[in-house]
């Protein structure tokens, strides 16, 4: 387990471990409020990056690292603000999401049903009335 000290050193690792083993990779954040610390890790059990910081003004960093990470999980581009209203000759008008090529010309289908297969998950039940308490 590495820990990195400087935040672009961890967003730079964590982004491209991601690049590397997009299905095996992991990116956990844990926030103790006893120490007021954040703790953010990225690892696909090969090589791990900690992250540990107290410092507020980290936030904002750390949500701009779940949005880029989040939009290279679904394969789209980050959206760029920009300062200028028009938009280059060729893109897509605004407040659309870009399209990845693969799924451009690939027709809606609806939703498969979705089964359960954890065991875990069925044993634990669910679905049926909750108890009620009982007032004496």
């Amino acid at each position: 387990m590495v820990n990195i000290h400087q935040w672009d050193e961890f967003q730079k690792a964590a982004e491209e471990l991601y690049l590397l083993s997009p299905k095996t990779t992991r990116y956990v954040a844990k926030y103790r409020h006893v120490e007021g610390k954040l703790v953010l890790k990225v690892t696909d059990d090969r090589t791990c990056f900690k992250y540990k910081t107290d410092q507020m003004q980290d936030l904002n960093k750390f949500e701009r690292l779940n949005r880029s990470l989040m939009a290279k999980m679904h394969n789209r581009a980050p959206i760029q603000e920009s300062s200028t209203g028009s938009a280059p000759a060729g893109s897509a008008p605004a407040g659309s999401a870009p399209v990845h090529p693969s799924t451009a010309a690939a027709p809606a289908t609806a939703a498969a049903p979705v089964t359960i297969s954890s065991p875990v998950i069925q044993q634990q039940g669910g679905g049926g009335k909750a108890k009620k308490n009982k007032r004496r």
